[in-house]
Formats: C-alpha cells, sequence, structure tokens
C-alpha cells in the first residue's frame, strides 16, 4: 500500500483535498478513469485513518465491476479498512484471501486480524517478524498497527523492540487518546520487566486518561496486579470487576470482565453471584470462542454444589433457591437423576416436603422409565404420605406403575398404597391389599389397622405372626422392637380376653419384659386384676401408645429424617 503522499497535516487541508477528489470522479468521462479517480479517494481517505468512508468507496468500486473483487489490492484495502473497524470477521475474510497468499505485507495484516481476535499469542511472532512494514504507514495507519507490534514484542517477552516500537510512538506527537494506549502497553512492558511499581503507575496514569478502552484495560491489568502481589484481597479484586462492568459494554472486554468476576466470585463461595455473572457472559455472548468453556465452569460449579457436598454449607432453603434459579445446569442422564436424588434427600431431611416432591415429580414426567421410575414413584409416595397428602401419593403410584420391577419395590409400592389407603380411613382397601403379603411390615401394618378397629382376636393372631417374624424367643433379652411387640400382643390378649394365650406368654417373657422400658406396662396388662376388676384407666394409656406405634412408618420417618429417602427404595 503506497500511501505516504495521501497523508494531511490539519482538517482545512484534508476538506479541501477531498472536495478535488470527489471533483475529479464526477468529472471522469470513461470507468477506467473513474476507477482510477474513486481509487486515489480511497487511498486518501484510508491513509488518514478514515476507514468507513473507505469502506464506502470499495463498495461502490465493487458494484460497477465486480471482477474487482479478485485483485489482491482490493482485498487488502478493504480487509485492511474493517480491521480499523474492529470488523475481524470481515477483516478475515478479505486479508486471508487466496490472492494475498505468499505477500510479507499480507501476512502482517493477517497477524493483526489474529491479534484483535484476542488471540496475541497465536500472533505475536508474525507480528514481530514483518513489523518493520507499519514504519512508512501514515501516522493514522502506523499508530495502531505498530501499537499491535509492541505489544506483540511484549507477548514474546522481546523487551528491546517492545521499548524500540513504543519510543517511536511517543516521539510520533501522540494525541491524548494515543498517550493513554502507549501507556497501557508500557506498563505491561514494565510488569515483564519487574518494575511493578512502574507498571501501577502507568495503568494508574492510564485510568484517569481519555481513551476508555484503555482506562478498562488498564484497570484489569491493575486489578490482576495487585492481586498477584498479595495487595489486594479477592474481594477487592471483586470490587474493582463489578465497577468495571459498567465501563465499557458489548464487547470481547465485557465478556473477560463477567468471566473474571464470576471465577473469583466462584472462589469466595458466593455462587448465586458467581453463576449469575458467568450466565450473564454466555447468554450476551453466545458466539464467543470461549463460551462453550464459560458454560462448562457453570456446571462443574454446578456439579461440585449438587453432587460433591458443595452447597451442604448453604442454609437449605438457600441451597434449594440456588437448584431453582440453575436448574438448566442439571446434567441429563445418570448424573442428573443423581444430583436431583441427593437434593431430594437433603429437603426431606429438613421437612421441605413439597419442594422435594416437586423435584421428584419431574423426574417421574419427564427423565425416567421403567424400574427407575417406579422407585422415584414410591419415594414421592412416602413424601406425600408424610405429608399427609394421600390422594397425591396414590396418584404418585399409578402413574409411577412398573410392569417389570424387583418383588421387594412391588411389595414396598403395596404397602405405600395400603398405607395411603389408612390415611383416607379406607381400611377395607388397605386390608385387601395387604391380604396376599406376608412380610414383617405387611404385618405390623395389619396389626396397627385391626388394633385402631379394636378387633383384639384379629390384632393378636397378626401381632403374634409378628412376634414369630422377629425370632423373639422364651426367656431371651429383648431389644426396644421386640418388647413393643410382646406388648403389643399381650395388650391384645388381654382385651380379646384371651387368657390362656395371655398365661403362655407371660410364662414365656415376663423375665425378659421386666428388664426393658416396657416392664411395668407389662406387668400392668398381665397381673391378674384385683376383684375381677381391670385397670382399664392404666390401660387406656398404654393402648394408645401402642395402636399410635406403626413400625412400617416409623422406620421410614426416622431414615427420611436423617437424608436417607433414596435409600429406602
Amino acid at each position: 500500500m503506497d500511501l505516504e503522499k495521501w497523508k494531511r497535516q490539519d482538517l482545512q487541508d484534508f476538506i479541501v483535498t477531498r472536495q478535488d477528489l470527489q471533483r475529479g470522479v464526477a468529472k471522469t468521462k470513461s470507468s477506467r478513469m473513474r476507477e482510477k479517480a474513486r481509487n486515489d479517494m480511497l487511498n486518501f481517505y484510508f491513509a488518514n485513518g478514515y476507514a468507513a468512508e473507505a469502506l464506502g468507496v470499495l463498495e461502490t468500486m465493487r458494484a460497477d465491476r465486480p471482477a474487482i473483487e479478485n485483485e489482491p489490492e482490493f482485498r487488502m484495502m478493504r480487509g485492511a479498512a474493517s480491521w480499523l473497524m474492529e470488523r475481524y470477521a470481515d477483516a478475515r475474510k478479505d486479508l486471508f484471501h487466496k490472492s494475498l497468499n505468499g505477500n510479507d505485507e499480507g501476512e502482517f495484516w493477517r497477524a493483526l486480524v489474529v491479534a484483535g481476535e484476542h488471540k496475541m499469542p497465536d500472533a505475536a511472532y508474525e507480528l514481530r517478524k514483518f513489523g518493520a512494514i507499519s514504519n512508512p504507514y501514515p501516522k493514522a495507519i502506523k499508530f495502531p498497527t505498530a501499537l499491535m507490534v509492541a505489544a506483540a514484542a511484549v507477548e514474546l517477552g522481546d523487551v528491546k523492540q517492545a521499548t524500540q516500537y513504543l519510543e517511536v510512538l511517543t516521539v510520533d506527537g501522540p494525541t491524548a487518546a494515543q498517550k493513554d494506549q502507549i501507556a497501557f502497553v508500557s506498563g505491561k512492558l514494565k510488569e515483564l520487566s519487574g518494575d511493578t511499581d512502574g507498571a501501577i503507575a502507568d495503568w494508574e496514569s492510564v485510568m484517569q486518561g481519555v481513551h476508555r478502552p484503555s482506562r478498562a484495560k488498564a484497570a484489569v491489568a491493575r486489578t490482576e496486579l495487585l492481586l498477584k502481589l498479595n495487595l489486594f484481597t479477592p474481594k477487592d479484586a471483586i470490587d474493582e470487576y463489578e465497577k468495571l462492568r459498567f465501563v465499557w459494554r458489548g464487547d470481547d472486554f465485557e465478556f473477560s470482565v463477567l468471566r473474571r468476576l464470576g471465577g473469583l466470585y466462584l472462589d469466595a463461595k458466593l455462587y448465586r453471584k458467581g453463576l449469575t455473572a458467568l450466565r450473564q457472559a454466555a447468554t450476551y455472548f453466545p458466539d464467543h470462542a470461549a463460551s462453550k468453556q464459560v458454560t462448562k465452569t457453570m456446571s462443574d460449579a454446578f456439579l461440585y454444589l449438587y453432587m460433591e457436598g458443595g452447597a451442604d454449607v448453604l442454609p437449605p432453603v438457600t441451597a434449594i433457591a440456588l437448584y431453582d434459579e440453575f436448574r438448566e445446569l442439571t446434567p441429563a442422564g445418570a448424573a442428573g437423576d443423581e444430583m436431583i436424588r441427593m437434593l431430594a434427600d437433603r429437603l426431606v431431611g429438613i421437612d421441605l416436603l413439597d419442594r422435594a416432591a416437586f423435584l421428584l415429580e419431574s423426574q417421574i414426567d419427564f427423565r425416567l422409565v421403567g424400574e427407575e421410575k417406579s422407585k422415584v414413584g414410591a419415594r414421592l409416595a412416602l413424601i406425600y404420605i408424610l405429608d399427609r397428602k394421600y390422594e397425591k401419593a396414590l396418584e404418585s403410584l399409578d402413574k409411577s406403575n412398573a410392569t417389570k420391577v424387583s418383588e421387594k419395590l412391588r411389595s414396598e409400592r403395596v404397602l405405600l398404597r395400603a398405607q395411603a389407603h389408612i390415611g383416607l380411613k379406607q381400611t377395607g382397601k388397605a386390608l385387601d391389599l395387604l391380604l396376599p403379603e406376608t412380610s414383617l411390615k405387611a404385618e405390623h401394618m395389619r396389626a396397627g389397622i385391626y388394633m385402631r378397629a379394636k378387633n383384639w382376636a384379629a390384632a393378636s393372631k397378626s401381632m403374634a405372626n409378628v412376634v414369630r417374624d422377629l425370632k423373639i424367643k422364651a426367656r431371651q433379652p429383648l431389644n426396644e422392637e421386640q418388647a413393643l411387640a410382646v406388648l403389643s400382643m399381650c395388650i391384645a390378649y388381654t382385651l380379646d380376653g384371651n387368657e390362656t394365650a395371655l398365661s403362655l406368654a407371660t410364662a414365656n417373657y415376663t423375665e425378659a419384659m421386666v428388664q426393658t422400658h416396657y416392664g411395668d406396662a407389662f406387668k400392668l396388662i398381665t397381673d391378674p386384676p384385683e376383684a375381677g376388676l381391670l385397670n382399664y384407666r392404666g390401660l387406656d394409656k398404654i393402648v394408645q401408645k401402642v395402636t399410635s406405634f406403626q413400625g412400617f412408618m416409623d422406620d421410614y420417618r426416622k431414615r427420611v429424617a436423617d437424608g436417607q429417602l433414596s435409600s429406602l427404595y
């Protein structure tokens, strides 16, 4: 590009020259001469830094003669003008055109494009190699290109070349805005040289300057250096980055600020603020090359919170609110199901039953099939039973039904269904469901139904089966569960008037029962009543305690309170 003759020193000279060039275009009589006149105007605009006007001329030339687009001079000028406008995608299309292959000036401008795309490490060597190409350029072109060469030298650790280019730019009469840009690169050079005080001083000077992009970049560089020197705490850095969010908006700089701010917040365990900043970065700049990396950072943080125990330090309400706000980060497949399982366990453990139910409802409706769906449906039904929402429990069991499940799961779902009917006062339906069931839990449930209905004959048979299933032996020590089962059986015998069975039980278990918490109660119901009168007032209290005992639900309540919901099925 031969641009030297087109540079102008003052605005008045610029206006006169432009008008002359415009008249020259208007007076041409042939298309060939008109293109030549327009090319002069193009060089004039470009040499003086009027990139937008240069692009306008180029488009007019292309409209008149489309074939010109394949000529290297045209591609070079249009690509360079786009670079000055920071339209790097457009610049790349032109400057990487095959017509410029093997051209040193083309290689130089290609490196400028790569650097403009924030890939300085990839461009630094080429910029340093071809940097001298910028020396004869007019000031409007020389300054931005030579400044980029100086930055490349800093990137490569070439203090000598960086110093030389900065000195040349300094003596070339820079404007106030250009002085700010020079000072910013100078600060990077001083940091490279180990002069941290000088670097900070340069950047603080830039921060008071007039060039807004440089002011913003200087604030970032200063913050990172102070953080590195332990002169800033992470909180100080967060405060600085929060200010920067409003200094410069809408390009790679804002993306970088949001990304860094999000990382600082996550490091400080301020998870909501961190995820919010990262979400803004990914949302505002979906096409950014690093957008996927930001999304991965968010996903990793979410996994840490809800699968590796990170959220355990948060108040429960905060943990669930955070999950709700960023639920789109829940991974697909087994990992996501496991995350929801762990969160539901925690929620039921702190009695947030409705929130846990909401999570599991979504799993059943949208994520799971087969036996896994049946398992989660059983957990959901249990939550609803604990919350006394028995109709919802039955609905959960109905919509999570699967044909092929393990025998254990099938039996547990029958017990849950029976318990829901008991809650609805439909004990007949519950007993019908339990009829083929022979497990200890089923016998406990049957006994509870009979005892609450005061059907003592049936209750005594069920409790005798429970005693048998618990492998209780005569004159052997009893644990809590066994002692309560023996007491319940003897109450049923007493109230049924079955003296023969009661006498046998008394002979077999008195010695062991008196050693338990239920010793006094056992003596009350087994001792012969004086004058044929039973102390019903004392017995009523014991009956109330025993009939409220439901081994099936009591065990579940305890395990759920310990956050073990998912271990049940």
